[in-house]
Formats: structure tokens, C-alpha cells, sequence
């Protein structure tokens, strides 16, 4: 039999797609592994959605054609007077963004469009774990911008950078999985270092309406670098609708016309019936104040979680999360305390205590090891589950060791 892709034949599934489907497999099992936001879709928008942007002439309307390859024309304009509202930021509907099947398509076409087979991309460290698939699967080489922990993390990276070839830097603030929110400082450090070393910056912002301890800053918000940056965003996290599957990209025309042919080469266009309902989430005035509850409940759920696992329970904290939908503690002391049989388990204190975790106390997390090795000791818990299922695990986790 001939051979397949080598890098996909070694290639295991998601760590956290496995271990989520362990736990939906027991129903003692508390489920904190995938970032699935319980909280969506805005409540008061639901009836509508069904009779309006469900109903049978939009459905027979939308399974008849193909969509235009960068999307509707009107779903482009929702997008571009969200960042309008948002950020003060002008967008030409037109010319400059795209729709697309969510973010990680929108990541894929971002490195198609603006590297080269064999070109290096700067990844800032840790990084979720599906950049590194990507970036390989197109043949591109992954380089880690490992970051310290600190006030302004970026400006000590760059400060030691010395890839000096790399073609762009891939950075995902707010962070999955740190919670990570970059500052100001730090962006005028990654413009200056991308001035001096003419490369882009491949900003995914998906969780930017979840950023409670910092301001929120996107690349094009940095006017030095709006000729060298792509956004990359979706309605899955900030809506709770990750089965929606509408995401975009937004960039320099030449980009963003680029990334059309790359995008109707493969798929030809997205799906026009999830588009009306994009637009009505991006669209809605009432939506503001609901996502600025989710982040108030969200900011409220990691607060909780801080106050309550620390050094009793075998978890530090070398950064606590700004924004975004994860708690990520280091748990190399609860490793240590655990059993000699799950200590045998693995070497990393992640890997280890995730499935004592798991097999033990049935709480479903994901080891820190698929973000990078230097991440092989921490643990993600997601803090978008439901209610009664967050509040049972992190009371199940603060028992002790």
C-alpha cells in the first residue's frame, strides 16, 4: 500500500478531544477540558434566530448557492462596524476581511498568504496546541518565542530574539492557555521588532471581548502595523457558539485577496446558512451588555478558583490569567504528593496529575505538555463550563492533596 502524509501518520488525536470524550463517557465525571462555553448563545437573541434567520426560505435560499469567496457582502460590513464600535479602527469591508470556517481556518490562510514553504514562524510560548499542526502540515518550521514571566512578557522575548529569519510571529492575546493580555509596552516592542526584521504579525484574537484585568489591544490598533498584521477572530468563544463555524480574517487587500483564492481553491465559500446568524450576534446592540456580563461571571469563576487553589492544593500560579476562558497552574508539588503509581504514570507533573485527576477525583483536564515542553508541568482547566460543574470541580480540587 503506498504511504500516506508521514507527519500525519504519527500524528495522535487532540489531547483534549480525547480526554473530553473520556469524560462524557462517565457522567460522575466534572468536564473541564474543552473550551465549549456553556454561556451561549445570548438567550434573548434565540427566538429570533429561529424565526427569522432559520426559517424556510432562508434555508432553501442558503443550501442552493455557493457563498461568494470572501462571504457576504453584509456579513463583512456587521464585521467591519464591530471594530468600528469596538476600537475605533476604520475597515474597508470590501477589500480588506474575509469569512471564514472559524479562526483555524482563518490561522491556516493567514500562513498560506504570508509565508513560503520551509519559512520559519515565530510562536509565542506556550501556544495552543493546534499552531504547531498547522505551521507543520504546510511545511513550515515553528520557532518558540518564549516569554518570561512578568509585567510586559513580550518585550523581554523580543529583547533575546535571535531568529532573525523568521517570516511572522504568531501571537494569540488574550492567551489560550495562560489568559496572558498583552500590554502596551509589549506592543511597541513586537512593532518595533517587526519594523527591524520585516516580517507580519499573525494576530488570533477569538477571545478579545474576554480580557478582564487588561485592555484589550488588537494588532491594527497599533497604526505601524496595520500594513503588516492580519487579525484572525470568530464568533465561537465571545458568542458561545463554537458549532456556528464562522470566523475571519482581516487584512491589507492584497492579503485578504490572496487568501480568497487560497480559500475557494479548497472550499469554495462558507456556509450561507450559519452567516444571517453571524451577523445578528455581530449586529445586535443589546449583545455589549451581555458579553460584559460573561466577562464579569468569567473574571468572577478565576477569582473563585485563585482563592482557593494554591500551595495547600499543590498549585502555583506564575501567572494569573487577565482574560480569556482558562486557569493554567503550575502543579509539580501536587505531582509530587501524589501516589508513587501515578507519579509512575509520567515524568510530566501535567501528564501525571491529569489523570489521577481523571481517575480519581473525576475531573476532567488537559496536560500542559501539548502547549510546548516548557509547559509539561502546568495544568488547563477551562472556567466555561456550566455553573454547578465548575463550582463542583475546583470545591472537588481545593479538598487538598
Amino acid at each position: 500500500m503506498p504511504s500516506i502524509n508521514a507527519y500525519l501518520e504519527h500524528l495522535n488525536p487532540l489531547s483534549s478531544k480525547t480526554i473530553a470524550l473520556r469524560a462524557k463517557a462517565n457522567p460522575a465525571i466534572l468536564n473541564l477540558s474543552m473550551g465549549e462555553p456553556d454561556f451561549g448563545p445570548p438567550a434573548a437573541l434565540i427566538d429570533l434566530i429561529c424565526k427569522e434567520d432559520l426559517n424556510r426560505e432562508r434555508f432553501l435560499d442558503a443550501v442552493k448557492r455557493y457563498e461568494h469567496s470572501c462571504g457576504s457582502l453584509s456579513l463583512r460590513c456587521a464585521i467591519a462596524a464591530w471594530y468600528r464600535r469596538r476600537y475605533a479602527i476604520d475597515i474597508d469591508p470590501e477589500r480588506e476581511v474575509m469569512v471564514t470556517h472559524g479562526g483555524i481556518e482563518a490561522l491556516n490562510l493567514a500562513l498560506q498568504t504570508l509565508t513560503n514553504p520551509k519559512d520559519s514562524v515565530l510562536v509565542a510560548a506556550p501556544a495552543y496546541s493546534l499552531y504547531q499542526r498547522a505551521i507543520q502540515l504546510l511545511n513550515r518550521k515553528s520557532l518558540p518565542l518564549c516569554r518570561p514571566e512578568g509585567e510586559d512578557e513580550y518585550v523581554a522575548a523580543l529583547a533575546e530574539n535571535t531568529h532573525a529569519s523568521a517570516r511572522a510571529i504568531l501571537i494569540n492575546s488574550p492567551e489560550n492557555p495562560t489568559g496572558y493580555v498583552m500590554s502596551d509596552a509589549d506592543w511597541q516592542a513586537l512593532s518595533t521588532e517587526c519594523h527591524d526584521g520585516d516580517r507580519w504579525v499573525i494576530h488570533d484574537e477569538v477571545y478579545d471581548t474576554l480580557a478582564f484585568t487588561r485592555r484589550h489591544i488588537n494588532a491594527w490598533c497599533i497604526p505601524a502595523l496595520r500594513e503588516r498584521s492580519v487579525l484572525i477572530n470568530s464568533c465561537s468563544k465571545k458568542f458561545g457558539v463554537p458549532g456556528l463555524r464562522i470566523g475571519w480574517l482581516i487584512g491589507p487587500p492584497n492579503v485578504i485577496e490572496a487568501a480568497s483564492r487560497v480559500h475557494e481553491s479548497l472550499c469554495l465559500g462558507v456556509s450561507i446558512l450559519n452567516e444571517p446568524i453571524a451577523e445578528r450576534l455581530l449586529s445586535t446592540p443589546e449583545v455589549d451588555a451581555w458579553m460584559q456580563q460573561q466577562q464579569d461571571m468569567l473574571a468572577a469563576r478565576n477569582h473563585y478558583a485563585l482563592s482557593l487553589l494554591g500551595e495547600k492544593q499543590g498549585m502555583r500560579w506564575p501567572r494569573r490569567p487577565m482574560g480569556g476562558m482558562f486557569l493554567f497552574p503550575d502543579v509539580s508539588e501536587l505531582y509530587r504528593a501524589l501516589p508513587a503509581q501515578w507519579r509512575g504514570f509520567s515524568s510530566d507533573a501535567g501528564s501525571a496529575v491529569a489523570e489521577y485527576l481523571l481517575e480519581v477525583r473525576h475531573i476532567a483536564t488537559v496536560p500542559g505538555i501539548i502547549y510546548g515542553t516548557e509547559s509539561r508541568h502546568y495544568l488547563r482547566l477551562t472556567n466555561c463550563a456550566s455553573e454547578q460543574v465548575f463550582h463542583q470541580a475546583i470545591a472537588r480540587l481545593s479538598y487538598g492533596r
